[in-house]
């Protein structure tokens, strides 16, 4: 099997969602000091563990994937990768992130099986819940608290809780736009999600309302940082948050992917520099 296809098949790329947020999370612990081994011990967890999470989600929901016309070129689904090649995937990634929680320290060592099983129930709660997008935002914001407790495991300040439920709010919000394209299928599989719950229109609703909501979390921790140039950031965060939601058109998929990706894909970074500026100066 090809590096490209397993790559590919945790979905890499969107490790620029949530690593920025746990680097956040352990610049916050660094308080101005610098851990550099283990910032890179904390990549290596926080890959391993997105990519350990993204298989499990494969692997659990094959049974529909099968099924769904936008994922027949799927390596699972059409076939190119065996599912046990996808469990044994999935074993080497967990036992990289234990080993490097283990290399951090053992707060997070304790702890790491929580996220493992954050994983399992992350998508067997679509078929329970149309909330699940909260679950799911919430599972990758633990990530901050991890990134945190990394490098100082003692109880964190306010700030990481804040930034937790930024996290938990702004990729619900926008998870609720990437299943736009999925809700019909999702109907008729007893699939559940906020658009096929209360209809795309709410559904949009709500992902704007999460939105505002991740908005004013980011502004409140204005006042916690006090560092002009965090004031000076939020404007282009506050920008790119507004424009996944004007772009959009959920009859157009390629507008749902620009908003889902491209708007996205800046926000934790803008976020994490300011943090550095803020804790760095």
């Amino acid at each position: 099997m090809k590096a490209r296809e397993l790559v590919d098949f945790i979905k890499l790329e969107h490790t620029v969602f949530d690593l920025p947020f746990i680097y956040a999370g352990a610049i916050i612990a660094s308080a101005g000091s610098y851990h550099f081994l283990k910032y890179i011990i904390i990549l290596i967890t926080a890959t391993s563990a997105r990519g350990a999470g993204m298989s499990i989600n494969r692997i659990l929901g094959l049974r529909y994937d099968k099924i769904n016309p936008r994922k027949k070129d799927w390596s699972l689904v059409k076939g190119t990768m065996k599912l046990r090649t996808a469990y044994l995937f999935t074993a080497i990634l967990i036992a990289v992130f234990e080993i490097s929680t283990y290399l951090l320290n053992d707060v997070v060592l304790y702890l790491s099986p929580v996220v493992i099983l954050f994983f399992i129930a992350d998508p067997l709660l679509k078929r329970v819940t149309s909330w699940r997008h909260l679950f799911m935002g919430f599972t990758i914001g633990l990530g901050v608290l991890g990134g945190f407790l990394a490098i100082t495991p003692v109880f964190p300040p306010l700030i990481i809780y804040i930034t937790v439920l930024i996290s938990t709010f702004w990729i619900a919000g926008f998870d609720i736009i990437y299943t736009i394209p999925d809700m019909d299928y999702d109907r008729k599989n007893n699939l559940k999600t906020l658009n096929v719950r209360f209809g795309l229109r709410n559904g949009m609703v709500i992902s704007y309302i999460f939105h505002i909501f991740t908005i004013l979390l980011f502004v409140f921790i204005a006042f916690l940082v006090r560092n002009i140039y965090y004031d000076f950031l939020l404007i282009p965060i506050i920008g790119l948050i507004l424009y996944e939601h004007v772009i959009v058109n959920p009859s157009n998929i390629k507008t749902i992917r620009m908003s889902f990706f491209n708007a996205n894909s800046f926000i934790g970074i803008i976020f994490l520099i300011g943090m550095i500026i803020s804790f760095y100066r």
